[in-house]
C-alpha cells in the first residue's frame, strides 16, 4: 500500500512540473514583444529626425591628452603665467617653485649671455618640448613674449670658429690661453701701467725706482706680442704691435739719471697709455708685423721678473692658511711664471738646445702645478710644485747664466 502511494505521488509530481514547462514559453511571449518595442522605441528616438549616424552637438569634444596637438603650436613656457595680475617689478615664486619677475620668468634671463649666446644646444631635451595644447599649458598668444623668446630654439646650430694655423690651439696644455688666462693678462698690464705712471711722472720718482722700469717694461712688450697672438682677444689687441714696438723704444738704451731718460720714457709711455684707452695717437711710427719675443724683450730682464714671481710666491705662501687666503695671488704669479718660462725658450735668444728647453718647459709645467693645487687648496702639491721650480732654475743657472 505504501509503495504504491509513493508510485502514485511520484506520478503526480512528474504531471505538475510538465505542465509548469509547458506554460512558460507561453507566459514569455508578451514579455518578449514588450522589451522588443521598448528598444525600437528607444532606437528612434535615439536617432533623431535625420536617421544618420552623426554625433548630437551636445557630444562633449575630447580635451586633455585626447585633444590632437595643434600643427603650428610653439613649445610651452618652462611654468605657467600666474593667475592674478603682479606688480611688474615684482619677484615671487609660484606654488611650482618657479621664480618670477613680474610676469616674466626668472630662467628667461641668463647668468651668462655671452656662453649662451655661443651655445648651439636645442632647448626642451632629446624629444623636443610637448605642445602646448596638450600639456594644459599656456599658448605662444597667452605668454608673455621674453618667456616665448626664452623656450623658442635656435634654428640653426652654430659654427664654431677655426683656429688659425699659425696661432696655438685653445685646448693645448701650453698655449697663451691656457698658460695665462685673461684676468691674469689683464691684472699684469695693468700693474705695470700703474708702476710706469707713478715712475715716470718726475725726475725724483724716476732716479729712486730707475731699475725696476727694465724688468716692467720688458715684460709690457713681452705680453703685448702674447696678446697679439692669443685665440681669445683683448679689447686692444689689433694695436698690440704698437704696444710692443713703443716698450721694447723704452728699453732700447740702459737708462740714466736725470730728466733726460725721464722726458723720454713719459713721452713713450704716454703713447702706451693712450692706446689701451683705445685712442692711439696719430704719426706713430708703423711697428713691425712680425717681431720675435727676443727682439722685444730682453731674456735677462724677463728673468728678474720670474725671480720676483718665485720670491713672492715662496715668501708670502708658507701655510695652508696663507694659500687659501692668498689664492688669487698665488694663480697670478704662477700665470706670469709660467707664460713668461715659455717665452724664455725661444730660440731667438741663442738657446736652441733640448737640454735648456727642458729647464724652460720643468718651470712651465710646474707653475702650472702650482696654479692646481692653488685651486684645489692642496698645500702639499703647492710645495712640491715650488721645489720643482726651484730645482730647475738652479740647474738651468748653473749652466747658463754667464753664457
Amino acid at each position: 500500500m505504501q509503495h504504491f502511494t509513493a508510485q502514485n505521488s511520484s506520478q503526480n509530481n512528474s504531471d505538475t512540473v510538465a505542465c509548469r514547462s509547458a506554460r512558460r514559453p507561453m507566459a514569455a511571449i508578451p514579455r518578449l514583444l514588450t522589451t522588443t518595442g521598448l528598444l525600437f522605441s528607444l532606437a528612434v528616438v535615439t536617432s533623431g529626425c535625420t536617421g544618420g549616424s552623426q554625433p548630437s552637438a551636445s557630444t562633449p569634444a575630447p580635451t586633455g591628452a585626447e585633444a590632437p596637438p595643434a600643427e603650428d603650436a610653439q613649445p610651452a613656457a618652462t611654468a605657467a603665467a600666474p593667475a592674478k595680475p603682479r606688480e611688474r617689478n615684482e619677484v615671487w615664486t609660484d606654488e611650482k617653485g618657479q621664480k618670477w619677475f613680474g610676469n616674466v620668468p626668472m630662467d628667461a634671463f641668463f647668468d651668462q649671455p655671452y656662453e649662451v649666446a655661443s651655445n648651439a644646444t636645442a632647448i626642451g631635451g632629446p624629444n623636443g618640448a610637448a605642445p602646448a595644447a596638450a600639456m594644459g599649458e599656456q599658448t605662444t598668444a597667452q605668454q608673455p613674449a621674453e618667456a616665448v623668446a626664452a623656450t623658442t630654439p635656435a634654428t640653426e646650430p652654430a659654427t664654431p670658429a677655426q683656429p688659425s694655423p699659425d696661432t696655438p690651439a685653445a685646448a693645448g696644455a701650453d698655449s697663451w690661453d691656457q698658460l695665462l688666462p685673461l684676468a691674469d693678462l689683464d691684472e699684469e698690464i695693468k700693474s705695470i701701467r700703474n708702476f710706469l705712471q707713478e715712475t715716470v711722472s718726475s725726475v725724483g720718482n724716476y732716479n729712486s725706482s730707475m731699475m725696476m722700469i727694465p724688468p716692467k717694461v720688458a715684460t709690457l712688450a713681452a705680453l703685448a706680442e702674447v696678446a697679439r697672438q692669443r685665440q681669445e682677444s683683448v679689447s686692444w689687441k689689433e694695436d698690440a704691435a704698437w704696444v710692443r714696438d713703443l716698450a721694447k723704444k723704452m728699453n732700447e738704451s740702459p737708462l740714466q739719471r736725470g730728466p733726460k731718460d725721464q722726458k723720454r720714457l713719459q713721452e713713450l709711455f704716454e703713447g702706451v697709455s693712450d692706446i689701451f684707452n683705445r685712442s692711439k695717437p696719430a704719426g706713430l711710427e708703423e711697428p713691425p708685423a712680425e717681431d720675435s719675443f727676443a727682439e722685444s724683450a730682453e731674456l735677462r730682464s724677463l728673468m728678474k721678473r720670474m725671480e720676483e714671481a718665485e720670491k713672492t710666491l715662496k715668501t708670502e705662501i708658507g701655510s695652508a692658511d696663507a694659500l687659501a687666503s692668498k689664492k688669487t695671488m698665488a694663480q697670478h704669479e704662477a700665470a706670469i711664471l709660467a707664460v713668461l718660462a715659455k717665452i724664455a725658450t725661444d730660440k731667438g735668444y741663442g738657446y736652441d738646445d733640448d737640454e735648456f728647453r727642458g729647464y724652460g718647459n720643468a718651470v712651465v709645467e710646474a707653475a702650472q702645478a702650482i696654479r692646481t693645487s692653488t685651486e684645489g687648496g692642496d698645500f702639499s702639491g703647492f710645495e712640491a710644485a715650488m721645489s720643482k721650480v726651484a730645482t730647475s732654475c738652479q740647474n738651468c743657472h748653473s749652466k747658463y747664466k754667464n753664457d
